[in-house]
């Protein structure tokens, strides 16, 4: 493998995700490079390594500062799938009321790893040559697409959607390890086609090689996060092929509706798993795991419960095995469903459990199960009513509603084809981060007058505050910088 000699250092980190029989070593230079075996190897592992580690930031060491963490509830904790029972000094807090300000923690701190990921996966694309061996170019194609995953969470969380206006303000783009501080926020269109055209490049440069398992990019990857981009840009036809693509892997099977909840539970060992962000146990988080939020079960705070929408829209079908990821903590009669605040403690297990820790979990980043909807949404905005119901109908046999199909003359509830897709999303993808953003890019309003800390207020799809502010710090550094309105 050649690596060009121009980069100074590679950024590194070593973490028992990488599963590498090896000592970590981090001190890869332009005088020592040559004499580091597999050096793209373990630069490459180190831009995984920064989604789920804990780094100090601006002189604080906080130990819920993660990358997973933070992005999670900046996405899910604002939507109307969960809702928070009680006041708490997490920054977490601010996401679910949309209290939102410039100087956020979580906020600060996901643009601020993001930005890292970025510089980190430029850096590795400097540092090697495209075309000198086919493992070489595999590791580049990794790096392409973590570059374009860092810029699409970005995206969702500062920039407006797509479907609001290409001419937004989108964000900055880095694209190598020399990008000048001072510089303007791309529009959101071009902010896009980034993203597309890195996804591309990924796809070509993994065509041929083999992956290194689900916590790692592969081109299925690729083309399952092209599909999501492509539907946020409403391009229906590429949603559909990059889907349909990820469907036709032979690499990845839905799970069975038996198996549903270790498809959660243990999701790094799942047929559906297409990318996980992979936590082993000296990686748990504990109190600061996603899963701690959502239960009580001898540890965690158990303060952030499924919302009274969502649980009544499950309840329509006792059967639905989705359900069985929600579980009420039940009084001393077994009955009554005890309450924090007035607020019923229906605990939320799609993150706990693995390996039969409470807390440990691999969160998804693509699961085979989205495509299908990803599909299904397209084929619904391009008049293919019938394929889009043949795909959610898919999801819905999985869930153990075979009886309960949709069919043009019966929605489930829906008044639309589009409208039983996404309340088939809400069902599948619950907890995962996809709501919010659903309903805004398609301009449908959310209602969150449920019972909970939250305000109790109608969310139109085109408020400011959908979106988050840019971190003060970048503003102060980057003159250049425009402010979200």
């Amino acid at each position: 493998m050649k690596i060009k000699t121009s980069i100074i250092v590679l950024f590194i980190t070593l973490s028992t995700s990488c599963n590498l029989e090896i000592d970590p070593f981090d001190g890869v230079t332009r005088e020592n490079l040559a004499d580091v075996p597999n050096a793209l190897l373990y630069a490459t592992n180190g831009v995984y390594s920064l989604m789920k580690d804990r780094l100090p930031y601006k002189g604080r060491d906080d130990f819920r500062s993660s990358y997973a963490r933070n992005m999670h509830q900046m996405l899910e904790y604002a939507s109307d799938n969960v809702t928070l029972s009680g006041t708490t000094t997490d920054p977490l807090f601010f996401a679910a009321t949309r209290q939102h300000f410039p100087a956020m923690e979580n906020a600060t701190y996901v643009w601020y790893i993001a930005y890292k990921m970025i510089n980190a996966a430029n850096q590795n694309i400097e540092s090697a040559e495209e075309g000198s061996s086919a493992a070489n170019d595999y590791l580049l194609g990794e790096n392409y697409f973590m570059r374009a995953l860092a810029q699409f969470d970005l995206l969702r969380l500062f920039a407006k959607p797509y479907s609001h206006g290409t001419d937004n303000k989108g964000i900055i783009l880095r694209l190598n390890s020399a990008s000048p501080d001072l510089q303007a926020r791309a529009t959101v269109g071009e902010s896009y086609d980034q993203v597309v055209a890195d996804l591309l490049k990924a796809a070509q440069l993994m065509a041929n090689g083999t992956s290194r398992g689900n916590e790692y990019a592969s081109k299925e990857a690729a083309w399952a996060l092209l599909s999501r981009a492509y539907l946020y840009m409403e391009n229906h036809a590429k949603t559909i092929e990059y889907a349909t693509l990820a469907i036709e892997s032979p690499n990845f099977q839905l799970e069975t509706t038996a198996n549903y909840l270790e498809l959660f539970h243990n999701t790094y060992t799942s047929n559906e798993s297409i990318l996980v962000m992979k936590h082993l146990l000296p990686d748990d988080k504990g109190l600061a795991s996603i899963g701690s939020m959502y239960l009580t079960d001898l540890i965690g705070w158990g303060e952030v419960y499924q919302s009274e929408p969502l649980r009544n829209l499950m309840s329509q079908h006792s059967q639905d095995v989705r359900s069985t990821l929600v579980v009420p903590q039940l009084a001393n009669d077994g009955v009554t469903v005890v309450t924090r605040n007035g607020i019923p403690k229906y605990f939320i297990t799609k993150f706990s459990y693995q390996d039969d820790i409470i807390t440990l979990s691999s969160p998804h980043v693509l699961r085979l199960a989205e495509m299908y909807l990803n599909r299904a949404e397209a084929y619904a905005k391009d008049g293919q009513n019938q394929k889009a119901l043949d795909d959610i109908n898919v999801i819905r046999t999985r869930a153990g509603l075979s009886a309960s199909l949709y069919t043009l003359a019966n929605l489930q509830g829906a008044t639309t084809v589009l409208g039983a897709v996404l309340q088939e999303r809400r069902l599948e993808l619950a907890y995962e981060g996809h709501r919010a953003i659903d309903l805004y890019r398609n301009k449908l309003s959310m209602d969150r007058t449920f019972p909970g800390v939250q305000p109790s207020v109608v969310v139109e799809w085109n408020d400011d505050r959908n979106i988050y502010f840019i971190p003060q710090d970048e503003l102060f550094a980057n003159k250049l910088c425009e402010q979200n309105d």
